[in-house]
């Protein structure tokens, strides 16, 4: 069943037609869904699938199959399952992830399920301990439009029926917006954006001050931390969010501290001594998403 899979998602990739990749589409959706609903599934690697993206949580609970179609007006389509172990039954369970990303107003405050997900390939799953329990942060890219596209930071918890919910408050001194569930970094679609789960470092303030100086005592902090470009008009006066690109040398991240992810700006970003692994993920060229 990989195999079809792997062969049939090469044939959505590469067909011209719109009617015929679609229907293509449909197909696949159907196999790879019977194929997580057959039991041990959980246990199958699927190493052969290069240009469908899958996550599993270190946990094992978890598991996000996601990848994308593109359609006649320029608009990206994201399609995907969520595969979660359901405590109460003993037993995994397949959610489909109905992309609903152009009908979402406001996506930073609104938590969502799986059938209005705000749609996304996902690069990048990290396990987070907090006193309420276990959640995943999701790291992913939307391909929006002919204008803009998204870089994404996303949460899945369960709600207490164990049903998955996307977004959740645990972001921290970012904006002006107490009440963030999910990152939202809108910018044009010629710019470039960097967002990595990586080991940087970034300057605390303490509590007391230098007797000689009368200055604030820092100590270097490094740690594993989500780090992005901070964006940037790409021309002055131009401040719409298609307008807006990263900027290399200005890094932002979030640091996770009990369970929350703390905003920390103009992190020292540079080459990682041991970076993490990286999923590996190669689809054909023309198919390769904005990285």
């Amino acid at each position: 069943m990989e195999d079809s899979i792997v062969n049939l998602h090469r044939s959505v990739i590469s067909e011209r037609n719109s009617a015929i990749r679609y229907q293509q589409n449909e197909e696949l959706l159907y196999i790879l869904e019977e194929t997580l609903g057959l039991n041990n599934s959980i246990s199958h690697s699927f190493d052969s699938l290069k240009t469908i993206a899958v996550l599993t949580s270190p946990d094992k609970k978890v598991r996000i199959f996601t990848w994308y179609l593109i359609d006649d007006k320029g608009v990206h389509e994201h399609y995907g399952f969520l595969q979660t172990y359901d405590e109460a039954t003993k037993r995994y369970k397949v959610y489909p992830l109905i992309d609903k990303w152009q009908k979402v107003d406001n996506p930073s405050a609104k938590m969502l399920r799986c059938d209005n997900w705000f749609g996304a390939l996902y690069t990048k799953l990290i396990e987070v301990k907090g006193s309420t329990g276990t959640y995943y942060t999701l790291l992913g890219w939307n391909g929006g439009n002919l204008f803009s596209q998204y870089k994404v930071i996303d949460i899945l918890t369960f709600n207490d029926k164990g049903v998955p919910v996307f977004g959740s408050p645990v972001f921290r001194n970012y904006g002006k917006n107490n009440y963030i569930v999910r990152v939202v970094f809108e910018y044009s679609k010629k710019g470039y954006m960097a967002l990595n789960y990586e080991k940087q470092s970034y300057m605390q303030r303490s509590a007391t001050k230098n007797k000689k100086t009368n200055q604030y005592n820092t100590t270097k902090i490094t740690t594993d931390m989500i780090v992005f470009s901070r964006l940037i008009p790409m021309r002055e006066g131009l401040n719409n969010p298609q307008s807006m690109v990263g900027e290399a040398s200005l890094t932002d991240a979030f640091v996770e501290q009990d369970g929350k992810w703390f905003f920390k700006q103009d992190v020292m970003a540079g080459n990682p001594d041991k970076p993490l692994p990286p999923r590996v993920y190669k689809p054909r060229k023309h198919y390769t998403p904005e990285q």
